[in-house]
């Protein structure tokens, strides 16, 4: 009998030491930049070959992205006290980069003691700093709180 109390009060202990937040199981996470591309017309098209480079302050631009026929691509903004991203896009390994400077209001939001905080963007713009190939931007939404919608459009 003894054996058979400890044992339950074993089981009880050991099922009370965990609570749900100990695990970050859902997806509130700072969500990413999402970008199409447009043609010349107006229409959505898919680029045929793609590399994307962001600057996160290091100095250096870091290649997030190496694709061919992209439809879409999400970006990691920066959460750091600066007020912007520089993102440089090029159609060829040795080709001219575009560089988009995406500005925005951060907004630190608490989700859990597992997960920690996650930043939402707002009053997003985006300026062509330097074209070709990239030739317009089209500002879709300026908020970015989940990864739902299309932010902006680049014209190529």
């Amino acid at each position: 009998m003894k054996k058979i109390i400890f044992f339950l009060s074993f089981l009880i202990i050991l099922a009370s030491c965990g609570s749900d937040d100990d695990i970050c199981l859902n997806s509130e996470s700072t969500p990413r930049l999402q970008i199409r591309f447009k043609n010349g017309a107006g229409q959505i098209t898919r680029v045929e070959n793609l590399i994307v480079d962001v600057d996160y302050g290091n100095g250096k631009p870091k290649n997030i992205i190496t694709q061919t026929n992209v439809e879409l691509v999400l970006v990691p903004l920066r959460i750091d006290d600066n007020p912007y991203t520089d993102i440089y896009f090029k159609t060829a390994k040795d080709g001219d980069s575009s560089k988009v400077r995406i500005s925005y209001e951060k907004k630190a939001i608490y989700v859990s003691p597992a997960c920690g905080f996650k930043v939402n963007y707002d009053d997003l713009k985006a300026d062509l700093i330097k074209s070709d190939p990239v030739k317009n931007i089209e500002s879709n939404e300026t908020s970015l709180t989940d990864e739902g919608k299309i932010n902006f459009y680049l014209h190529f």
